[in-house]
């Protein structure tokens, strides 16, 4: 009651709106307030997780993305300026932990001010091809068929601490990103400087976009270079996608989005995926991915499928399904396993992964 009569209070004192599909705001004065967040979690089966063709069927959260809870806020400066937040908590449902031992805010924690000439923000962020291309083009979550499970790839979906991040404004579907991130050589958040530049194009119908990214080891003088394309067209309840991601190596060092014993080398990465919109509560989605290691010659193909089902507009039931082949020695990996080898699978060893759950989103 203690904690119901608080909130009724604060209501009083300010204006308190509870909207539709169980998201919250909270205003007061020019200062509006918004809790959201996901819990994604389920059950899933993966074969050859140890040496021998053992199959695991266990608990799993964060089948299309990492549970969070959040807020966020913006102030009304005047007409064009206005200031914002965004503060990510993520955890394991499954376990009640947090995500990273040690970081609260491990998803986004983040300040920025909005402009006729776009916006700047710092903090712990996402780069662009998150921001734009994750989700739109490039498909799948932290135990199924996605791209940035590749060793070489993490970066295409990855975060970042002290991040300076400039946004322009929406040019009739044009949008142009930079980042500046300042060196880091704390033991949470290691890396060195990352150079980062993006633009899109999203009409209506299709959206195509790149993205370029430079990243300094923390301890060494070798560095890490992503290219990445990506692309989407929609034909009435058809959506077809394709992606392709290029990794240069120099050497081993501590970067954030990849492991730091990785030796020079390069790789492509590319992906073709449609998604099917059959009913208005059923959507079909299929990929195929292909990583191409060129400096030892392993490639890696996976094929995924994907089924999301709204029960209510914030709940959603998932089923996916995801082979991945290791061939010409590629020891890559849906599942984690105790290998050590890169890529964290065993050598030319396949992996099947099939995953049930559920995402409540608000």
């Amino acid at each position: 009651m203690f904690a119901i009569d608080k909130l009724v209070l604060a209501c009083a004192l300010t204006t308190c709106t509870v909207v539709s599909h169980a998201d919250l705001n909270v205003m007061t004065g020019d200062v509006n307030l918004k809790i959201s967040g996901v819990i994604d979690t389920g059950i899933a089966s993966v074969t050859n997780v140890k040496a021998g063709t053992q199959t695991k069927t266990t608990g799993v959260d964060s089948i299309l993305g990492v549970s969070n809870l959040g807020v966020s806020g913006d102030y009304q400066i005047d007409d064009d300026y206005s200031a914002y937040f965004k503060l990510q908590a993520g955890f394991n449902p499954s376990k009640g932990e947090q995500s990273k031992d040690g970081e609260l805010f491990d998803r986004n924690a983040y300040v920025g001010l909005k402009t006729p000439y776009g916006s700047v923000s710092l903090g712990k962020q996402w780069t662009f091809n998150d921001d734009w291309f994750v989700g739109s083009v490039f498909k799948g979550g932290y135990n199924s068929g996605a791209m940035f499970k590749f060793s070489e790839f993490d970066a295409v979906s990855e975060i970042y601490s002290n991040l300076i991040k400039y946004t322009s404004p929406n040019f009739n579907g044009l949008q142009i990103g930079a980042i500046y991130g300042l060196k880091d050589d704390s033991d949470k958040n290691t890396h060195g400087q990352i150079f980062t530049t993006a633009v899109k194009y999203d009409a209506q119908q299709w959206m195509v976009g790149a993205g370029y990214e430079y990243h300094e080891a923390q301890d060494t003088d070798n560095h890490y270079k992503l290219t990445t394309l990506a692309g989407k067209y929609q034909i009435d309840q058809w959506i077809a996608r394709l992606g392709f991601a290029y990794a240069d190596i120099s050497g081993p060092g501590k970067y954030a989005a990849i492991p730091s014993n990785l030796g020079k080398q390069k790789a492509w990465s590319s992906e073709v995926g449609v998604d099917y919109l059959m009913t208005p509560k059923l959507t079909l989605s299929g990929d195929i991915l292909y990583r191409k290691n060129t400096t030892f010659d392993t490639n890696t193909t996976v094929y995924r499928a994907l089924a999301i089902y709204q029960i209510r507009k914030p709940i959603s039931l998932l089923a996916n399904i995801a082979y991945l082949n290791n061939a010409d020695g590629a020891s890559e990996s849906l599942v984690n396993t105790d290998s050590g080898l890169q890529g964290g699978g065993y050598t030319d060893r396949s992996q099947l992964s099939t995953a049930l759950g559920i995402r409540l989103t608000f």
